[in-house]
């Protein structure tokens, strides 16, 4: 089986009600579908492009869990939280080699 990611470079735009409406409760929702962060902020060294804010990558044992993680009702709950408070992000969901 293929592991999957999540991965995410938002350029924050209300960075107080991003943490109390999103990232204060993915954390939960994400290990509900066996997922684990791998990146979740931290320094960065090099960056080409323009940078963004954050740079998270979460780890899911398989594109199913990956996918029914970001199509659930308690994510879908959430979400908001992070649309509502980011100006832009790139966003994928990609398969493991």
């Amino acid at each position: 089986m293929t592991k999957c990611y999540w991965i995410a470079h938002p350029h924050i735009s209300n960075p107080e009600k991003f943490v109390s409406d999103y990232a204060s409760k993915v954390g939960d929702v994400i290990e509900q579908y066996d997922g684990h962060f791998l990146v979740r902020g931290g320094e960065v060294s090099y960056r080409e492009g323009d940078g963004a804010d954050l740079d998270v990558v979460v780890e899911f044992p398989s594109r199913e869990k990956a996918l029914e993680c970001k199509n659930s009702t308690e994510y879908q709950a959430i979400v908001h939280g992070r649309l509502d408070n980011i100006s832009e992000i790139y966003f994928v969901v990609v398969d493991g080699v």
